[in-house]
Formats: C-alpha cells, structure tokens, sequence
C-alpha cells in the first residue's frame, strides 16, 4: 500500500508542477504586452507598485517568476530596490490565486480541461489562440495532479498512527514551519506545496491548525527561488532576495501568536477545509503586506546593514553640455575630454584583463563588462553632439577636424571590444583548465606594458594635441609589431616541442591578434594627431 501512495504522491507532484509550469508560461506569453505596461508603472509609491505585484503575479500565476523579472529589471538598472520591493510584497498576496482556484475543486473537470486544451492547442492557428489551449491544458492538468495526490494518501486517512503524525505539526508549530519551509524549497513552487497540502486536508490526514503551519513555512520557503537567480547578479539583487525572504520571517513571526485565535474565527468563513487552507494562505499574505508596506525604507536601511557595499556602476563623462554647443570650440574641447575619459575606462579594462589573463576572476570580467557598456554608451553621445556641433558655424580647421574626432570614438570603443575580447579568452582558458608555458606568460606580460605604455602616449597626445607622444605611440607599435611576430615564431616551436598544448596554443594565438589590432586602432588616434592617412 505504501508504494501505491509513494508512488501516487510523486506523480500528482509531477503532474502539478508540470501543470503549473505550463499554466504559468501560456499565461505569461498571453499577457507579455501587459506585463511590460505594468513593470513601467513600478514607481516609488509603495501602495502602487504592490498593486502591480498582485497584477503581475495574478496574470502568471508566479511569485517566483516576478521575483526572477524584478531581479532581471534590477540588475540591468531599469528599477530601484525601493521600487521593487512592494512590488514583491504585493506579488505574495497575487500568488494566493492559485491556492483559491485549487480550493474550489475542479479535480472532477480536469480531463475536460487537457481535452479541451489539448484540442484548441492542435488546432489552432494563430499563436495566441494556442498559448490560450496551453494554459488550459496547464490548468487542466494542475488539477489532474492535485486527483492523483488525493487518491492516493485517501488510503493513509484510516490509518491513525499516520494522521497522528500529520497532526504533529499542529502540536508542534517549528516542525510545521520548517516542513513547509523544506517541501518548498525541495519542489521550487510555494502552490504545489499548498495544492499538498490542500489534497492532504481534504484526505483527512491534515487538520487545520497543521494546514495553517505548513502553509506559514511554504511562504518562507518559496523565498529560495528569488535567492538562487540573485547569486552572480548585483548586490541589488541580493537584497531584495534577502528583502523577500525578511518580509516573509517578519510577517510569520507577527501571525504566530495569533493562530489560536485564527483558528477560531476561520469556520466562521467556511466549512470547507479546502477553502480554510486558501484563505489562510490569501489572509496571512494581505495582512503581511498591510503591516510592513509602510515599513520598506526600513527594510531598505536593514537591507544595507545586512548586505553592505556598492555595485560596480557605469562610468559617464558628463562633459558634454548642451549649453557649449553655441561655442563650437569650447565644445570640440568637450568632446575630447570625454574621449579622454574613455581612453581612461579602456586603460582600466587593459589593466583587468591582463590580470585575467594571468589569473582569472569572474569578478573582474563582470567589470569589464560593464565598463565595454560605458565605452559604448559614450561612443554614441559623443556621436551625437558631434552631429549638434556641426549645425552651428564652424571654421575651416573646426571643419576638418569633426570627421578626425568621429574617427577617433569609433577607434576608442574598438579598443574597449578588444579588451572584452581578450577576458573572453581568457574565460576560455580557466573554464577549459588550459594552461600556458611560463615562457608564454612572459611573452604576454611583455606584451601588455608595451600596450599600456602605448596607451599612455595616446592619451597624452589626444589631451595635448602632443605630436612628439603621437610619434612615440608609433615607435612603440613597430616595437609591439616585432615582438608579435617573433612570438608568433616562438609559440610555433613550443607547438614543435610539445612544450605548449594546441588548445591553449589556440587561445595564446588570438591574444596576440586582439593585441596587435588594439595597438592599431590606438596608433589611428595618434596618426590622426599627425594628419597621417587618411584623416
């Protein structure tokens, strides 16, 4: 018998979890637009953003997934921590929809759900109409699972030394917590613990007071999901991991003492054990959000304490003011301080990416990441008010020296992609435990000063206007070039004598191509400086 209820168990699990998948994913891509419409009117007002909260996650039918999108919005910066936190308090209470759609026990409708689902999805035409047949399905086949649970523990409600020991997380609250806590964090999804714990209840092997302790766990533990997508993001993210997690403690701390009382009141409502566990589940979540929604600049301080620090950001110039383009020389003078500050950034990036070559750190190609972000972000201003410069009057010289600065962004954010493009390979090199020789290591040491020496002079004659550091930059270039060739000889005879294996050879031969073409676009600033080809 208990192989029978094992194995009935697991496979109403499956079917629910699948079936809220599919539920969750259709509804999803039903309402992508409205989603979007709502996440733009997350602001700072508090009681608004929770309200996109319930409506977000009352349309996916997913805590964790906003949570998840609210991490994704984080992380690119287009949200606030102060913003997203509501909206998180708010997408607790629009998760409560499942469990009250699963308390009005539709399990006897659910094959008329998948065949109704199933034939609009094979039939349909139009996309829309088939992600509509997919969440019925999905729906269909939630309720499917949450049947094959209920027939199978009905066995287990004669049994009383089993009910006794479901009834044990009533007598004893902690254990229910941490039950709740450890079947959400097991299963990834707060409503398929709660769909268990309603079939569970309605099978007669879990009474209330129980119900209610597992269903307060089950709200602690659906916080993982949030946790897991917030490893490698921001610090941002992590606190509103940590924030949703807090929220849900806090809130089950304050209900606890309260539960005789609820338990009480709760038949009052109705009867029905089933609706009892949902309203449970809606009440505890309302209430939570109504207590601490006036508290979030707190959480957001205590957030601060717990998970110190900054995000590495963004670098702007802030050079280039509207208010200079009347005066097209003060504002040519602009536009090479904020090509200098690129320079700045791309240096910066040359720095950390010969210390990945040597010594990988994701940490470090994270940054690098972002400061290739900056370059290009800056690459299109500058761009752009070059374009603004040229509607004003401009003198001959002003004239023949835009095209040489359009030139020279366009060879600065080249840089910035060869300095990404060298931590790429060297991501490739510690992710494939490749290694090189000690001599190649030298080589690449060698390799990078020369760069950064070049890169030294470039910036000094783009500041200046310095013909005598635009000349050495191409002394320099000459002396990269050689060196590169004669690496190039080296690393064949390493290949030779087996010194050096043919994958890392591999990654070794595209840095010295990346370096050389670095080199080259830097040595196009300075030629410019020279009036050298074409500029």
């Amino acid at each position: 018998m208990y192989f029978n209820v094992i194995v009935g168990v697991a496979g109403g699990v499956g079917l629910f979890l699948f079936g809220i998948h599919v539920l969750s994913d259709s509804l999803k891509s039903l309402s992508l637009g409205l989603l979007k419409d709502l996440l733009d009117k997350v602001t700072s007002n508090r009681v608004k953003s929770a309200l996109v909260g319930i409506a977000v996650t009352s349309l996916i039918q997913s805590s964790s997934a906003t949570s998840v999108l609210l991490i994704g919005f984080l992380n690119a910066g287009l949200i606030n921590i102060a913003a997203a936190l509501p909206v998180i308090f708010g997408a607790n209470i629009g998760t409560t929809i499942t469990a009250q759609l699963i308390a009005f026990k539709l399990t006897k409708s659910a094959l008329l759900f998948v065949f109704t689902g199933s034939l609009i999805y094979l039939f349909a035409k139009k996309t829309k109409n088939k992600n509509k047949g997919m969440a019925i399905l999905g729906f269909g086949i939630l309720f499917l699972g949450l049947a094959t649970m209920g027939s199978s523990v009905e066995p287990l409600a004669g049994n009383e030394s089993i009910k006794n020991l479901f009834i044990q997380f009533g007598r004893y609250p902690l254990l229910g917590v941490l039950t709740g806590i450890a079947v959400t964090v097991i299963l990834q999804s707060s409503s398929t613990t709660i769909g268990m714990v309603i079939a569970f209840a309605s099978a007669g092997l879990l009474d209330l007071s129980s119900s209610i302790y597992l269903v307060l766990g089950d709200n602690i533990g659906t916080c993982v999901t949030a946790v897991i997508a917030s490893f490698g993001g921001k610090l941002v993210s992590r606190r509103l991991a940590a924030g949703h997690t807090l929220f849900n403690v806090i809130g089950t701390a304050i209900m606890l003492p309260f539960i005789p009382f609820y338990i009480q009141c709760m038949p009052m409502l109705s009867g029905d054990i089933a609706r009892q566990v949902a309203n449970t589940h809606t009440i505890f979540n309302v209430l939570n959000a109504i207590i601490l929604l006036p508290f979030v600049p707190l959480f957001l301080r205590i957030l601060e304490k717990i998970i110190p620090g900054q995000d590495y950001e963004k670098k702007t110039g802030g050079f280039l003011a509207a208010s200079l383009l009347t005066t097209p020389n003060l504002a040519i003078k602009a536009v090479i301080k904020e090509l200098s500050m690129m320079l700045d950034i791309c240096r910066s990036m040359l720095e950390k990416a010969e210390q990945c070559s040597l010594n990988y750190s994701h940490k470090l190609k994270n940054e690098i990441t972002i400061d290739e972000q900056s370059v290009d972000d800056m690459q299109k201003n500058i761009t752009d008010y070059l374009v603004e410069i040229t509607q004003a009057g401009l003198t001959e010289r002003q004239r023949r020296l835009i095209p040489a600065l359009l030139h020279s962004v366009n060879d600065i954010e080249k840089v910035g992609d060869y300095c990404e493009d060298i931590v790429i390979l060297a991501q490739r090199t510690y992710e494939n435990k490749l290694t090189f020789s000690e001599e190649a290591k030298n080589e690449m040491i060698r390799l990078f000063e020369k760069t950064k020496a070049l890169m030294k002079h470039t910036k000094k004659a783009l500041d200046d206007n310095d013909e005598k550091a635009a000349l050495i930059t191409l002394n320099i270039d000459a002396e990269i070039d050689n060196l590169i060739n004669q690496y190039k000889l080296n690393h064949l005879m390493r290949l030779e004598e087996r010194i050096c294996i043919s994958d890392a050879g591999l990654v070794y031969s595209d840095l010295l191509t990346n370096i050389e073409r670095l080199n080259d676009h830097l040595c196009n600033i300075t030629k410019g400086i020279l009036h050298i080809g074409k500029r």
